[in-house]
């Protein structure tokens, strides 16, 4: 199972990517949207997850990058944090198969988030 794990604050990013990795997942890390949605176009295999932040630098937001994922891989389970569930909900609206996350959030969080939202594809 792969994940991408797209993240623009390098500590979060390093740490949910090592426990994701060490819960057995293989992960592709992305820093900004931007750079989510030139590895799409080369990752060889099909990803099974998308975690990502919503609010991050660049043209490409997390709502972006989900759209552009759904877009190759439709129906793939997608989680969206946010530190500012105020103005994520009042900028996007939530479909199927997408999970919100709330931060500050631990690897615990994000794993079982992950395995329930999995086991129900």
């Amino acid at each position: 199972m792969c994940v991408l794990l797209v993240e623009d604050e390098y500590l979060i990013r390093e740490i949910m990517a090592e426990s994701l990795e060490d819960a057995g997942y293989a992960v592709v890390r992305a820093s900004t949207g931007d750079e989510a949605i030139e590895l799409l176009e080369e990752l060889p295999m099909a990803l099974t997850a998308l975690v990502t932040d919503f609010h991050m630098p660049g043209r490409m937001d997390g709502a972006g990058v989900a759209s552009a994922v759904r877009g190759k891989w439709p129906g793939m389970p997608v989680v969206i944090a946010s530190g500012r569930p105020d103005i994520l909900q009042q900028s996007w609206q939530a479909t199927e198969g997408y999970r919100l996350l709330m931060k500050p959030y631990g690897p615990r969080q994000l794993i079982g988030l992950l395995e329930e939202i999995l086991s129900a594809v």
